[in-house]
C-alpha cells in the first residue's frame, strides 16, 4: 500500500483479485485471514508511479493537473458568487434600509409644523 494517508500505508498485502466498477479497477487486498479491503490501483505499487511525483522527488504537495483543476474550481465559484451578487441587487426581496433623518431636518420640519 503506497497511499500516504491510508491506514495500511507501507504494509505489503496480498492481492486476491480485482473488481471493476464505473470508477475503474479496484484491487482486493487481504489484510488478514478475515478481512479483505478494496482500493484503487493507484494506491498501490501495481501501477507505475506518477512521473511528476518521481521527478519532484515527492516534494510537491500537488501535481500540475491538480492545481489546474483547483484553479478551475475557484474560478467557477467566483463566477457563481458574482452572478448571485448581481441578482441580489435586482431582487425585490432586497430592500434598502431607510436612513433616519438628521436632527437638523427634524427641527426644520418641527418648526414648519409649529408655524402653521
Amino acid at each position: 500500500m503506497t497511499h500516504p494517508f491510508h491506514p495500511l500505508s507501507g504494509r505489503q498485502l496480498v492481492c486476491v483479485g480485482e473488481r471493476y466498477n464505473r470508477y475503474g479497477t479496484r484491487l482486493l487486498l487481504r489484510v488478514d485471514e478475515e478481512h479483505i479491503c478494496s482500493v484503487p490501483r493507484q494506491w498501490t505499487d501495481v501501477v507505475a508511479r506518477d512521473p511528476e511525483v518521481v521527478i519532484g522527488q515527492g516534494r510537491a504537495l500537488l501535481r500540475v493537473a491538480d492545481l489546474l483543476e483547483l484553479a478551475g474550481l475557484v474560478s467557477h465559484l467566483v463566477e457563481q458568487e458574482r452572478r448571485a451578487q448581481a441578482r441580489k441587487g435586482n431582487n425585490t426581496a432586497s430592500v434598502k434600509a431607510n436612513v433616519p433623518r438628521t436632527k437638523k431636518r427634524r427641527s426644520e420640519h418641527a418648526r414648519k409644523r409649529d408655524n402653521t
